[in-house]
């Protein structure tokens, strides 16, 4: 691998890829309470000194015998005046994770200048759900955050981006995709998607042109922390019907992209799944949608676990620029 994930791996314990889901859901349980962990020291205190974080549970209407966690990121000096609103999802596959999963993320934007509120679902995790209602809890969190913003100190009319990390990028996608298609009222005005899922791979309904542009199956399948075959293994887990991964409302490659609002995606390099980003942001500018990407060599998947990296600290700066960047080019449509 290259330089940067060579520069982790000499310093810090190289990072255990699980076997199953129960090894998956532990190794990030670890990861996660370490990285908070890490708050209390430099340069890592900056992302709890500048932001606020708070957790409650709401019920949403779909759902309401369930308490969904939610976890509402503000700045520190929040003067109570209404600001721009995200609604974020944790990644780590469908089957894994939760808020701490991608924590650091989230304080990053905040904390490296973005005045924004950021309400970050725990949505329910297969196989203890099924796909359906896995996907169907992002889309009913979106609609929660638009009706409720304004008990979070939130204005969509500000800016209402969307976003998440790998899967919870998926489930983001998807929610712009379905707000388009479902929702009129919500005008949601960028997607945030870090390193995402944007196809049910293998399927051999993928058009050889795409194939062509997801390499990365096969260049990076030993790849460290994500590997093919653990990839495959979570795709499989959601057990969906072929006709439903192609579906454009459960996998957002196969959509149509028209009217979308702009999109940031940040691209790591040592993963099987970085074609999938890199393919759907093509496909977004040829639809038409202002779409800006980043790309970090040498990082492995869910690279914003590890904070002690180099270029994982530049990339809380970029991404803390591109949200604002978002909410600068809304789509004023």
């Amino acid at each position: 691998m290259s330089t940067a994930y060579e520069e982790y791996s000499s310093k810090y314990r190289t990072p255990e890829t699980p076997a199953t889901v129960k090894d998956a859901r532990r190794i990030l349980e670890e990861r996660g309470q370490y990285n908070q962990s890490l708050l209390s020291k430099p340069p890592f205190d900056v992302l709890d000194k500048a932001v606020n974080v708070t957790n409650t549970t709401v019920q949403l209407p779909e759902m309401p015998g369930h308490d969904f966690l939610l976890r509402v990121y503000k700045p520190k000096d929040y003067s109570g005046s209404s600001l721009p609103i995200m609604c974020y999802f944790h990644g780590d596959f469908w089957c894994t994770g939760n808020a701490n999963s991608k924590d650091f993320g989230c304080r990053a934007i905040i904390a490296r200048g973005t005045a924004i509120i950021i309400a970050s679902f725990e949505y329910r995790l297969v196989p203890e759900v099924t796909w359906q209602e896995c996907f169907n809890d992002a889309e009913y969190a979106m609609k929660w955050v638009a009706a409720k913003a304004c008990t979070l100190g939130g204005d969509p009319t500000k800016g209402f981006p969307v976003g998440g990390a790998t899967a919870g990028a998926h489930l983001a996608a998807i929610c712009a995709i379905r707000a388009r298609n479902r929702h009129p009222n919500i005008k949601l005005t960028g997607q945030c998607l870090i390193v995402p899922t944007t196809l049910a791979w293998p399927n051999d309904k993928i058009p050889s042109e795409w194939k062509e542009r997801l390499k990365s199956h096969t260049e990076m399948a030993d790849a460290p922390v994500l590997n093919e075959k653990l990839y495959e293994a979570y795709v499989q887990l959601l057990k969906i019907p072929d006709d439903e991964k192609r579906n454009g409302e459960n996998f957002p490659a196969w959509a149509s992209l028209e009217g979308l609002p702009p999109a940031y995606l940040p691209m790591d390099e040592c993963d099987p799944t970085r074609d999938q980003g890199f393919l759907y942001a093509n496909l977004l500018r040829k639809a038409g949608v202002l779409t800006r990407v980043d790309y970090y060599e040498g990082l492995p998947n869910m690279f914003v676990h590890y904070a002690e990296l180099s270029t994982t600290l530049t990339a809380g700066y970029n991404l803390s620029a591109a949200v604002k960047w978002l909410l600068q080019h809304e789509d004023k449509k």
